[in-house]
């Protein structure tokens, strides 16, 4: 199940409340949300009526379905599917088209690059995994 994260909810960096093991918190300064493992994919992009956790929504470089987040063989992949790539810490990049990422348990944060210099940020955080 896909719940969205409270208002005053600011930042995922110093933690998330108690939460079953493989569950996953995804933030922007736009909103955000928390999936059980098994959840459908996570949307994000700048369609806000169309995605779970929106960035960059008055970016036209930012794809309006940027990527997702899915639950498999028991861990988060990201996949990205818009022109932009998403980056992860120490610099590595994740094209449109690659293969997904795998996200470790603890916190993530990720980057997408949009216009004039602007960078649009999705903090995850995934609890342990089960097993």
């Amino acid at each position: 199940m896909i719940r969205r994260l409270p208002q005053d909810q600011a930042s995922l960096a110093s933690g998330v409340p108690d939460a079953r093991p493989g569950t996953i918190f995804v933030l922007s300064v736009e909103g955000g949300v928390s999936a059980d493992p098994g959840a459908h994919r996570i949307l994000f992009g700048r369609n806000r009526a169309e995605v779970h956790v929106s960035a960059g929504q008055d970016d036209q470089r930012v794809s309006r379905m940027h990527g997702s987040i899915s639950y498999r063989t028991s861990q988060w992949w990201v996949a990205v599917t818009g022109r932009l790539p998403v980056r992860f810490p120490r610099e590595q990049m994740l094209f449109g088209g690659e293969d997904p990422m795998p996200l470790a348990a603890g916190y993530t944060p990720l980057f997408v690059q949009g216009t004039w210099s602007r960078t649009y940020a999705r903090g995850c955080r995934g609890t342990a995994y089960p097993g």
